[in-house]
């Protein structure tokens, strides 16, 4: 069913999903599951960092480039193959880890910063 108005898309989709929610929950998990074959299909079944093949996660290879708060599996299609060159597939160690050093290095990074800045930047961080 085609709209010219964007909203009333919306307001369609909601009202269907809110009649049927096991169709959206069915809906969601193929999306889910979709996104999940596409991305093993590009970056493989298996850490890139230890060649683990237990508990993998997907890691954005460059953070600043993320293009919602979404997770990649939530994404549409169009936008997960538009980002699928900033993903990496890692065992939960070695993102734990990796994840940890990017915390610790923007910690480092802050912390360098005279207080004007820091509060510079904590005050559009809260817009």
């Amino acid at each position: 069913m085609a709209y010219a108005d964007l909203e009333k898309r919306r307001k369609f989709h909601r009202d269907y999903y809110a009649k049927n929610p096991h169709y959206a929950k069915n809906q969601q998990e193929k999306n889910r599951q979709r996104n999940r074959e596409i991305i093993t299909e590009h970056c493989g079944c298996k850490c890139c960092k230890c060649g683990s093949t237990e508990r993998l996660e997907y890691d954005h290879i460059n953070p600043a480039l993320k293009k919602s708060k979404q997770s990649f599996l939530s994404i549409g299609k169009k936008d997960l193959l538009n980002q699928i060159d900033n993903i990496q597939v890692l065992c939960h160690e070695c993102h734990k880890s990796r994840s940890t050093a990017q915390k610790t290095a923007a910690w480092k990074l802050f912390t360098s910063l005279s207080l004007e800045e820091q509060e510079q930047l904590l005050d559009t961080e809260s817009l």
